[in-house]
């Protein structure tokens, strides 16, 4: 099995799926085998991707929670030769309650993954923001998790809700759980809170050296559906993810 990374924090507005997509391409564009998963209903990734959202729902994430196993018929293939996709869909917001009352409840997504994770070096897994119950179900499937973080004081605040409910998940779910690191996102290293947040992130978990740099790009990007490598791959923000997928591929292999 290879390793699952769950790009996570509860918070939105933090780059979250932006960070998912471009790791995922970027290991793609490095001939690493990737499957990249989509947890969010908002289903942003999965326009960008595979440039449509509405998919028959026993196509989509939706089939994983159901104790069904991930088959080939959930796996769509991308425009990138290593690159495949699990789209998500609209209906997986309905699991909370299902989910949150059934024993097995958070380990739906593990269970269905069992032998798709096989096939792929890299599995990543796009969380909605919330913690919710699929957020918890990425957690305790995952190898590792990398968090974005946006400078500010909001999120000091909320990496310490975040750290405890994967310590939980640790201890009683995924002992093999680590986290990778935060990575700064929106980041302008001029500021005087982005120096004071570097210093106390620090004494919670690692950061990544590359930081994410603020840029009309993204949206631009996103609004045509390509991803910043596709966009504009001399771009400040392109340049930085390609040096985090690099961070991920020397510190896991």
């Amino acid at each position: 099995m290879g390793f699952i990374i769950s790009i996570t924090n509860q918070k939105g507005g933090v780059a979250k799926t932006t960070t998912a997509l471009h790791l995922a391409i970027g290991l793609s564009e490095n001939h690493k085998k990737t499957l990249f998963i989509d947890l969010d209903p908002q289903r942003n990734a999965t326009g960008i991707l595979l440039k449509q959202t509405d998919f028959p729902i026993d196509s989509t994430v939706y089939t994983a929670f159901q104790k069904k196993i991930i088959t080939g018929d959930m796996v769509h293939t991308t425009t990138y030769d290593n690159l495949f996709v699990i789209p998500s869909s609209i209906q997986i917001v309905e699991l909370e309650n299902s989910l949150s009352g059934a024993i097995d409840g958070f380990f739906r997504l593990s269970e269905s993954m069992r032998d798709i994770a096989k096939e792929f070096q890299y599995i990543i897994l796009d969380c909605p923001p919330s913690l919710s119950v699929i957020t918890v179900n990425a957690l305790v499937a995952a190898t590792h998790i990398i968090i974005p973080l946006q400078v500010s004081k909001f999120s000091i605040d909320g990496i310490n809700g975040l750290l405890d409910v994967i310590s939980t998940i640790q201890k009683r779910y995924n002992a093999k759980l680590k986290i990778m690191g935060g990575l700064f996102t929106f980041y302008d290293e001029r500021t005087t809170m982005a120096k004071m947040m570097n210093d106390m992130i620090l004494k919670k978990i690692s950061i990544f050296k590359a930081k994410i740099p603020r840029s009309v790009s993204v949206e631009e990007a996103h609004m045509v559906k390509r991803s910043l490598y596709d966009y504009a791959p001399k771009n400040k923000v392109t340049q930085a993810y390609s040096k985090m997928v690099m961070e991920v591929i020397h510190g896991l292999e």
